[in-house]
């Protein structure tokens, strides 16, 4: 059966350093892992089993939950 996630924290980034943040999940068959902001998805792996969003330079309007 599904789990939830499990969160493992907040992330502080300097505006202008670039940031890099890594999701993953394990399940049989493999997982479609979906990175959203809002309602609006910024990242996605379709049978991968973690997905990387990267941003050459973090700004403020970066800034939320994902």
């Amino acid at each position: 059966a599904p789990r939830p996630p499990v969160l493992n924290g907040s992330l502080w980034a300097l505006a202008g350093e670039p940031l890099r943040v890594t999701c993953g999940a394990r399940s049989h068959p493999a997982p479609i892992v979906t990175l959203w902001r809002g309602r609006r998805v910024v990242a996605a792996a379709v049978y991968e089993p973690q997905v990387t969003l990267e941003l050459p330079a973090a700004a403020p309007e970066d800034a939320g939950p994902y």
